[in-house]
């Protein structure tokens, strides 16, 4: 087994037949199948079920698969360590997020980080599931803007900023009280939700057992599509407070902060493997961009809460109770 064969068989599980790994590769047909024969040999079985339509990974091909990208992303990461070392950055680097950090701050941050390394090519990932972290941890990305984790273990956890939750709705809404509420105001309000809810953890302790009363109308990914969706009346939508900050301040929706739900968010890098210095050089950037946004008042600095006026002129206003409707259920 060689990092030949490996490379080939990769390129022939991500094309999905041999044909096509074989323009890919620029090689040979016949000699992609030979090489893939004989590390089928050396495995002990098939790694693919071949047919009319092209080939299926059996299950040890994807065991297999799994192993050989990690192999192969730890062999490009040492080339690009030494071609640093060497003044000469290139190779590929992979940054995590949610949808809605990434909106925010993956084209500056690109702009910035690109300037100074051109010959780096970015991944950048948005994803509610699967989870950064463990993308992290099986070598899928190299470092991950993340809430911060439970448990730390294989994972350095640098603070970025902190984030407060608020539900929003449109501007004429009576059912959405003004200024800070407590969590059980969602109890009685039609959702949009980003998938898997990623931030219900957080409603626990305000809810209790009362948290499976929300009522989920809709799920969504895009962030796009919720603020979609609530601008047609379908229901209200729950984020971090900076991501409707330009709708806010045109009037387009209003929003309450909910009292006491605040997260951190930080940037996450495995401890369990050497990391690059270019993967260094990206999370010093990240962190740079980071403080730009809280200088301009875009994000809340891990030393403090702003007061609520800079955040938005609707959400200054004397905390409300909020009004029960009945339980949809």
């Amino acid at each position: 087994m060689d990092l030949r064969q490996l490379r080939y068989f990769k390129a022939v599980a991500d094309s999905g037949g041999f044909s096509a790994a074989a323009v890919v590769l620029r090689i040979a047909q016949s000699a992609l199948s030979r090489q893939v024969s004989l590390l089928e040999a050396e495995c002990g079985g098939a790694l693919f079920e071949r047919g009319v339509n092209g080939v299926v990974l059996t299950p040890s091909g994807r065991v297999l698969l799994q192993r050989a990208s990690f192999l192969l992303q730890q062999v490009e990461e040492a080339r690009s360590e030494v071609q640093a070392e060497n003044a000469n950055p290139r190779g590929t680097i992979r940054l995590g997020s949610t949808p809605s950090v990434g909106e925010l701050l993956y084209q500056p941050l690109t702009a910035r980080f690109l300037l100074r390394f051109p010959r780096v090519r970015l991944q950048l990932i948005e994803a509610i599931t699967p989870d950064p972290l463990t993308s992290l941890m099986n070598g899928a990305l190299d470092l991950a803007i993340v809430t911060r984790p439970t448990s730390s273990e294989g994972i350095a956890f640098t603070p970025l900023f902190l984030e407060n939750l608020c539900v929003f709705g449109p501007t004429d809404s009576r059912d959405l009280p003004s200024g800070e509420v407590h969590a059980e105001v969602l109890l009685g309000l039609p959702l949009v939700v980003p998938t898997g809810m990623p931030w219900l953890p957080r409603l626990q302790p305000s809810l209790g057992e009362r948290i499976y009363k929300l009522w989920p109308r809709v799920e969504v990914v895009s962030m796009n599509c919720m603020k979609q969706m609530v601008r047609g009346g379908l229901g209200f939508g729950v984020v971090p407070s900076w991501t409707i900050r330009e709708e806010l301040a045109s009037g387009e929706f209003k929003a309450a902060l909910l009292h006491g739900i605040t997260t951190h968010r930080g940037l996450a890098l495995p401890t369990g493997r050497p990391v690059s210095r270019i993967t260094q050089a990206l999370a010093k950037a990240v962190q740079e961009e980071v403080e730009v946004m809280v200088k301009a008042g875009i994000l809340i600095s891990t030393a403090g809460r702003p007061p609520q006026a800079r955040l938005s002129p609707r959400m200054h206003q004397k905390q409300a109770r909020p009004t029960r409707r009945s339980d949809p259920s």
